[in-house]
């Protein structure tokens, strides 16, 4: 379980930042964050929040259970820019039988996974969002001589059936402050969209099916939008 959890926020992955292009990226000073959103979705769950509209989704990630979005940057590569992802995940049972509370799962966060040579943890809060429980840190990840490398905010939400929902933002320190404010409004737009079901197609055996003829289902998920309940 650590290291699945600890891939998910500490690890690279494709298309996140690494620490040294987080921090050297040569950028272009944004005065603000954009106000303009769009919404963007993990098809398979369901799983929609609303990110800055200028954003670019550089991809999918574990398994098309989580994507990727970055601030533009002119003039410099993708790895370096301010990064967000989104994903859901399906958290094993503890060996007692148990399911492990986000307490838990953010102690995992914690633990520096060889990236870093520390994770300085500055903040950590305990809210609901949208009815749901949600855990959010905001940590300094440093490098030699305790430099700081990069800043990240975490927000794990209590899902059903096993599942926590997670959003985390890594960028610059120097654009933390500017862009904490985007991850909150991402974070408090997290909500569960119905997937639709494609009926089965009923064409006996002996016929062709016409060419409308429906495709395989579809996952269920038996969810009203913006609550995060299944």
């Amino acid at each position: 379980m650590k290291v699945l959890i600890a891939a998910c926020f500490l690890c690279a992955c494709v298309g996140s930042a690494t620490a040294q292009g987080a921090s050297t990226a040569k950028t272009p000073v944004h005065k603000s964050a954009s106000t303009a959103v769009r919404g963007e979705c993990v098809a398979p769950v369901g799983l929609c929040v609303t990110v800055p509209a200028g954003w670019q989704r550089l991809g999918d990630v574990f398994e098309d259970l989580g994507f990727v979005v970055a601030e533009p940057h002119a003039g410099s590569d993708s790895a370096g820019w301010p990064q967000m992802t989104v994903a859901a995940i399906d958290v094993p049972a503890e060996k007692s039988g148990g399911t492990p509370t986000l307490d838990s799962l953010v102690d995992i966060v914690l633990t520096p996974d060889g990236s870093f040579s520390s994770v300085e943890t500055l903040q950590r809060t305990h809210l609901v969002v949208n009815g749901s429980d949600a855990e959010i840190v905001r940590v300094q990840l440093n490098g030699d001589a305790a430099m700081p490398v990069a800043m990240e905010a975490v927000a794990l939400i209590q899902g059903d059936e096993g599942l926590v929902y997670s959003i985390a933002l890594r960028c610059a320190p120097g654009d933390f402050a500017r862009l904490e404010p985007v991850f909150q409004k991402t974070v408090h737009s997290w909500r569960i969209k119905q997937v639709e079901v494609v009926p089965e197609s009923k064409t006996p055996a002996n016929q062709t099916p016409p060419s409308s003829a429906p495709q395989a289902n579809k996952p269920q998920i038996n969810s009203s939008e913006g609550s995060g309940k299944k």
